[in-house]
């Protein structure tokens, strides 16, 4: 594997595609399989009022956004990261995260935005899998936001993999989120709304 110079190294354990001799080549066979991912679930109409959001929901889509690239697509992961919490709470923080959406989802004080923000914030704080974390959570934000009727985000997808300032906004954000504060992801989700 040829990592280009200066960055972390990426850890190929798990590549289905071995012929796959770049960073780029992965991102980009990734690229392709999260985009029907995408296309499938979001074709897919979520009922806001019934419990779609899952365990096994969760897991699977991180699956079919994965899968035909790494072994370890839809499973969490048993390793520590310097983010994330510890594996052995990984099923218990996604379950608690479940219940938390269906409360949310009573809270008409609470606009969708809102609830959007803290449930891809929550899911980016448990950060349950090896890698795909934050490509996930997007994908699970607009399936939230799609099974209350509102306009999705357009991400800036490339920009968030790169080292710019969407990047660096996106990742603020989060860590906004995590001491409390949403209104920063609130708006950038915001921002790329269609």
């Amino acid at each position: 594997m040829i990592d280009p110079k200066g960055a972390t190294p990426l850890d190929v354990d798990g590549l289905r595609l071995s012929h796959l001799r770049s960073r780029e080549e992965i991102y980009a066979a990734e690229a392709e399989n999260i985009f029907r991912a995408h296309q499938r679930h979001l074709a897919r109409r979520k009922n806001a009022k019934r419990e779609w959001l899952t365990d096994d929901f969760l897991r699977r889509l991180h699956r079919d956004m994965f899968g035909a690239v790494w072994e370890w697509a839809g499973q969490y992961r048993n390793t520590e990261k310097t983010v994330g919490v510890a594996p052995f709470r990984i099923r218990d923080e996604i379950a608690k995260l479940c219940k938390d959406r269906l409360y949310w989802d009573q809270d008409e004080t609470m606009s969708i935005l809102d609830r959007a923000a803290r449930l891809h914030a929550r899911l980016a704080w448990i950060h349950p899998f090896e890698n795909g974390n934050g490509r996930h959570a997007r994908l699970v934000t607009d399936l939230f936001l799609r099974s209350h009727g509102h306009a999705l985000p357009e991400w800036p997808h490339s920009d968030l993999m790169g080292d710019g300032a969407p990047r660096l906004n996106y990742l603020a954000a989060l860590k906004s989120a995590d001491q409390g504060n949403f209104e920063p992801l609130i708006n950038f989700t915001k921002q790329y709304l269609r």
